[in-house]
């Protein structure tokens, strides 16, 4: 259709809604001839098209409250708060749902740490209460001591205080310790401690004499990684002053709590940090950076025509992109070096004691391989490519700052599509 089959007004009138000016109308006649037809026309695209915006944008900034509101509950419940909830909505979307789950994951870690102080204040009564009764026959028999230690109902040690060595080791303790007994009688108490904090904390109770209540610490072990809770008393064992220890196993709540720290830092969906923590990273490094005179280069990588993949392919293969496209870039990158999602199909590097030159480098080789990412979806092949946009960070601007600048090389980069721009 030529210029000339749109009345002036009408040719305009979009021309206006292409450049953005979603509130411009026409003003009609009602006299419902070609002219009033056509403005009627535009003036109901322009509506819909203002209400979609206005739609989106709601969603936008609803789904940012959610992101903050779900991140400062995961870093309390982290941090110990296990009383937090996170406010629901109930619209039964996404992120009501995963409002439901964090909320739901918090209960359960809290009934596990009530269950593990009930049990361990249990078995620490029981274990005082065997010790009272006992202590007059264990003065006189060892061997009657050896039996106890071996039917107590929880992991125990027995630790001669002045040499520090394990005298006796029940079943249940080796089994802690992933060890046969044996190998567990005989050796220093404090190697059993992987932590050389714990272990000097331990060693200074044991000269003391004081008693240990609810010591949280990582075991030393072969296989996978074990967390108990220390409680220990001193007595007199035989005429040797001791030490008896008791272990609760609290491997699966810290298993529980590593997970809750990795939810308030970690994009639940492609793994990279997530804008909050990258910032924090990002602070922290631009500290480091500053204090010892380092170079330092922050970039922006943007998935180009994601909405296109989204539209015609499903938003599974558009989230499976995004993956792809954060496994790309982690395979060019260093340990030190920081890839975050700042939002959408956007995400923001930030690589320590790096030159320009080679960060443009970086970011050239990971363009290169995602263009090599072989993507299928029903049979057909989902084409990806990046733009990026990458500077060196300028000694004194703020992370904001050097972000917004990596941000305008992005837009230059995005005018071409599928190519790095560099800017000093």
């Amino acid at each position: 259709m030529s210029d000339g089959d749109l009345p002036p007004a009408l040719l305009e009138a979009f021309l206006r809604l292409c450049q953005g000016d979603f509130s411009f109308r026409l003003p009609r006649s009602r006299s419902r001839d070609a002219e009033d037809t056509g403005a009627f026309l535009f003036n109901t695209i322009a509506e819909e098209l203002e209400r979609m915006l206005r739609t989106s944008r709601d969603q936008e900034e609803r789904l940012a409250r959610a992101v903050e509101t779900l991140t400062t509950s995961l870093q309390r419940a982290a941090a110990g708060d296990l009383g937090v909830q996170v406010e629901r909505d109930y619209r039964g979307d996404a992120v009501d749902v995963l409002a439901f789950l964090v909320n739901n994951t918090v209960d359960e870690l809290r009934r596990l740490v009530e269950e593990n102080a009930r049990r361990a204040a249990e078995e620490r009564r029981r274990l005082e209460h065997l010790v009272e009764e006992r202590t007059r026959q264990l003065r006189e028999s060892e061997e009657n001591f050896r039996r106890l230690f071996a039917a107590a109902p929880v992991p125990m040690l027995l630790v001669g205080t002045a040499e520090a060595k394990v005298r006796y080791c029940n079943e249940r303790a080796a089994a802690l310790l992933q060890r046969r007994v044996g190998e567990v009688v005989g050796g220093p108490a404090p190697s059993l401690f992987e932590r050389d904090e714990d272990r000097a904390v331990f060693l200074d109770r044991l000269r003391r004499g004081e008693a240990i209540d609810g010591l949280a610490v990582p075991l030393r072990v072969d296989g996978p990684a074990t967390w108990a809770l220390v409680s220990a008393r001193a007595l007199v064992v035989g005429d040797q002053p001791s030490v008896m220890i008791s272990l609760t196993d609290l491997t699966e709540q810290k298993r529980v709590e590593e997970r809750l720290r990795e939810l308030a830092t970690t994009d639940a969906l492609t793994g990279a940090h997530n804008r909050r923590h990258f910032f924090e990273l990002a602070e922290a490094e631009l500290a480091r950076a500053g204090r010892y005179r380092h170079s330092l280069c922050v970039g922006m990588l943007d998935l180009d025509h994601f909405k296109a993949v989204n539209d015609r392919f499903g938003h599974q293969v558009g989230d499976e992109a995004l993956q792809l496209v954060v496994a790309a870039a982690r395979a060019q990158l260093r340990k030190p070096d920081v890839v975050g999602r700042y939002g959408g199909e956007e995400f923001a590097l930030m690589l320590p004691e790096t030159s320009l030159d080679d960060a443009a480098e970086v970011l050239e080789r990971t363009r290169q391989a995602v263009e090599a990412i072989v993507l299928v979806s029903a049979g057909e092949q989902v084409h990806l490519t990046v733009s990026a946009g990458v500077v060196a960070w300028k000694v004194g601007e703020r992370i904001d700052e050097t972000l917004h600048r990596a941000d305008d090389a992005l837009y230059q980069a995005k005018q071409g599509r599928n190519r790095v721009v560099r800017a000093g």
